[in-house]
């Protein structure tokens, strides 16, 4: 189901929410037909009492789902903004290490921020599963492991590029794993079960007014319904039109480029 993350926002989040809606007025009208509205006001009060539990019960479920599913998402995106803070500390510091080394360490560090932008976003956002170890971060590691510093400086500014090298494995590697986190199946069930007794009981409401009764279902159908896309788009932060952003790392290449020298 991942794949309908690849429509527009827009056009996901409305059709969910007509789904639901049309799904919930047109078991509507089928109950009013099956059963009598003498039944329907008797059962009124009674029903009216346990769809306030119902209701609170499974709204209690649901902020707690969608609270998880933003931070999940906050946590992609700080992931990101600290690889690329990584980034531009190392492509910054690159200036203290020996000229020998410089220019490959540089050209490193470009390549893996170019394949992060025009690779391995692209294929996440398409729902690929993405390595912890990529070939460009090996490379930047094996380049910085040839790096000789001399003089006490380029010695100390070395020891922080390593810790600075180690913070964008850690975060690549954090990026990766939040990409691939995803509401458990078992809990989906609970969600969209829980949704549909709590939409059935919508249902038992003694109103002779089928149009208002209708309006009311409908209302609250396309609430639960909006909810849910919600939750569906949040819980894969880099998959489809509402994903984490690749401008942090786009920003930093342009910072970089803009502040080399022209030939």
């Amino acid at each position: 189901m991942i794949w309908l993350l690849q429509l527009p926002a827009a056009v996901l989040g409305f059709c969910a929410v007509t789904f639901v809606v049309a799904a919930s007025v047109g078991g509507l009208i089928v109950f009013r037909k099956a059963v009598s509205h003498t039944r329907l006001e008797a059962a009124s009060g009674m029903s009216g009492d346990v769809f306030q539990l119902a209701g609170v019960l499974y709204a209690v479920l649901v902020a707690f789902v969608v609270v998880v599913v933003w931070e999940q998402f906050g946590e992609a995106e700080d992931a990101t903004a600290a690889e690329a803070s990584a980034i531009a500390d190392l492509l910054r510091d690159s200036t203290a290490i020996p000229p020998e080394y410089r220019l490959e360490v540089r050209q490193r560090l470009v390549a893996y921020t170019e394949d992060v932008i025009n690779d391995e976003l692209p294929r996440m956002r398409r729902g690929e599963t993405i390595e912890e170890e990529s070939e460009h971060m090996s490379a930047l590691w094996s380049t910085f492991l040839k790096v000789e510093p001399q003089s006490r400086n380029e010695i100390a500014f070395f020891d922080h590029d390593i810790v600075k090298l180690n913070d964008l494995s850690h975060n690549r590697k954090l990026r990766v794993s939040t990409g691939e986190s995803a509401v458990p199946g078992e809990l989906w069930v609970l969600l969209l079960g829980g949704g549909a007794v709590v939409m059935a009981f919508t249902f038992l409401f003694g109103t002779r007014d089928l149009l208002i009764h209708a309006v009311a279902v409908g209302l609250t159908a396309g609430l639960m319904g909006f909810v849910m896309y919600l939750i569906f788009a949040l819980e894969h932060p880099f998959v489809g039109a509402l994903s984490v952003s690749p401008d942090p790392y786009v920003n930093v290449l342009e910072i970089w480029r803009e502040d080399q020298p022209q030939n």
